[in-house]
């Protein structure tokens, strides 16, 4: 905006998609791992994620379970994850080894800080994308869980409708945050 200052912006956030065209939106900012094949996509960005719970739920299931030493152990806890998805499949790789992990999310929500706020909580272990969690790694309230293991990366896009109605004004905002992030990265 401070580039552009007669440009007029009016954010909608939600964490659900929503048909651009119905409801008039010009630009949506998404991170999928495959997104709406209907919208035009650039990827702009990678997401990063990591697997994070609470010291306290920690120490708790560390009593009752063992300690987490293995991608298997994680379908033992308790786990949140994202409303939007039917089933709770946690991908990840170390160096040349993958596993996909089915984890039972006794809580689930459609939103990615209330899903923080659950896991500091002691609600369980979540995957949150890293530019949620590291700040709380950093003080102590989060810890990683499987440190070696690595979530599957996301790609953010900023998506639209047409390339034909693209206006230079969202040419302009596309532009500037592939720029932003590559100087800037989660």
């Amino acid at each position: 905006m401070q580039l552009y200052p007669k440009v007029r912006v009016d954010i909608d956030l939600e964490d659900s998609t929503a048909d651009l065209t119905e409801k008039s939106i010009d630009l949506a900012i998404r991170i999928a791992s495959n997104p709406d094949p209907s919208l035009i996509g650039k990827p702009i960005a990678v997401c990063e994620s990591v697997l994070v719970a609470s010291p306290e739920y920690l120490d708790q299931a560390q009593q009752a379970l063992g300690r987490i030493q293995q991608p298997q152990d994680l379908s033992q806890h308790d786990c949140l994850g994202y409303k939007n998805f039917e089933q709770h499949i946690w991908h990840l790789s170390k160096h040349d080894q993958f596993e996909s992990i089915t984890v039972d999310c006794r809580l689930t929500i459609n939103e990615a800080t209330a899903i923080l706020h659950g896991t500091l909580n002691g609600v369980g272990i979540s995957m949150l994308p890293t530019y949620l969690a590291n700040r709380y790694i950093n003080d102590g309230r989060l810890c990683r869980v499987l440190p070696d293991w690595k979530p599957k990366d996301l790609i953010i896009y900023a998506l639209y409708s047409s390339r034909k109605h693209l206006s230079p004004n969202v040419r302009a905002l596309i532009d500037h945050l592939e720029q932003y992030f590559a100087e800037h990265p989660w």
